[in-house]
């Protein structure tokens, strides 16, 4: 399946790195900066450079397919060398970087950040939330000169924390990303809450027809749209490794409606509903979604399913109605939309468990 992965930089990837960084400097700066300036850039990014840079600091490299199609770097506070390869630009690569970046700089306790973006970069950057502090440029030749724009950013750690503990009812239990390798599970939460929740109001066939394997198969598909939906999918389990719950989300599917993020399933395995464990997986994927600069959401629920009122304590409102169709049967459904992410999350748990963010890299 087409998944990026990230991954740490090793050295035996500087020659793919070096070729990935010529290339694109090649594609993005022609006929926007003069040859002694591309030249400039070239040279700053020399593969010794490269190697001291992820010695002094962190390097990762973006892989699909097992090609190196993405890369960044931060020193110290300095965000430097993110190249994503022309071929695989548009697909949010670019931001993925970015993202592992700045909560790299979170773990190390850094909460502003700093980068010098040239010419053609600087609107991804200020997408992503970073500012120009000063206008900048290098005198390359008697007449040629490089400009480029000085940029900073305050984190949210609140967005990106990886490691934060929150209190909340029920066990111990672990949030992280959701991978392939979980359909399976996945799959059979799914059809353990249909059954539980939706038989009372379905079709007796469409209930007697589902199966895992069939559920699975969507599951798998949704991976492998990963990078169309832009996704993002994490999963609750508990200290020994058993999965309770996961959210599925991505950019939304309805272009006619004004929101940008939209979880596409939720489900809680029956035996650990009503402990909190959907809505943080709602707020982390509202925490996602915010740090994308993606400030609404939405999701669709069953009309007759009375558990939608879920989304209505955690702030949604309705903004819409239609009717689904699942596998030749259905069903009138309902949308929620938040105006405002991250959407509320408050720990009111008298027994202070501990729920605890795994980063899986």
């Amino acid at each position: 399946m087409n998944i990026p992965k990230m991954r740490p930089f090793r050295d035996s990837d500087i020659e793919a790195l070096q070729q990935l960084i010529y290339q694109t400097i090649d594609d993005a700066y022609t006929g926007v900066y003069e040859p002694k300036a591309i030249q400039y850039f070239k040279d700053y990014h020399s593969s010794s450079q490269i190697l001291n840079d992820a010695r002094q600091g962190q390097t990762v490299v973006l892989e699909l397919n097992e090609e190196i199609v993405g890369t960044g770097t931060i020193c110290e506070q300095t965000i430097r060398r993110v190249f994503i390869s022309p071929a695989f630009q548009g697909r949010s690569f670019g931001r993925m970087v970015m993202e592992t970046l700045e909560k790299k700089a979170l773990s190390m306790g850094l909460h502003h950040l700093n980068l010098d973006a040239s010419l053609p970069s600087q609107a991804f950057y200020q997408h992503l939330g970073y500012r120009i502090r000063e206008d900048a440029s290098i005198q390359v030749s008697d007449d040629e000169r490089l400009d480029y724009f000085y940029m900073e950013k305050a984190l949210n750690a609140s967005f990106t924390d990886d490691n934060k503990t929150v209190s909340l009812p029920g066990e111990n239990v672990v949030i992280r990303e959701a991978q392939p390798g979980d359909a399976a599970a996945m799959a059979r939460i799914n059809v353990a809450t249909w059954r539980g929740s939706y038989g009372k109001f379905l079709p007796r066939q469409l209930m007697e027809e589902l199966s895992c394997s069939q559920k699975q198969a969507e599951i798998e598909d949704f991976f492998a749209r990963w990078e169309e939906n832009q996704a993002v999918a994490l999963i609750a389990e508990d200290k020994n490794g058993e999965m309770m719950a996961f959210i599925m989300a991505g950019k939304k599917h309805r272009q006619d409606l004004a929101y940008m993020g939209e979880i596409y399933n939720l489900h809680v395995a029956p035996a650990f509903q009503s402990q909190g464990i959907g809505h943080y997986l709602v707020y982390r994927v509202s925490q996602v979604f915010r740090q994308r600069n993606w400030n609404t959401m939405m999701v669709w629920a069953l009309a007759e399913n009375p558990s939608r009122r879920f989304y209505e304590k955690l702030g949604g409102h309705v903004i819409a109605q239609d009717v689904y169709e699942y596998r030749g049967f259905t069903a009138p459904v309902i949308a929620y939309g938040w105006n405002e992410l991250p959407i509320c999350f408050r720990n009111s748990s008298p027994r202070n468990p501990m729920y605890e963010n795994k980063n899986p890299e």
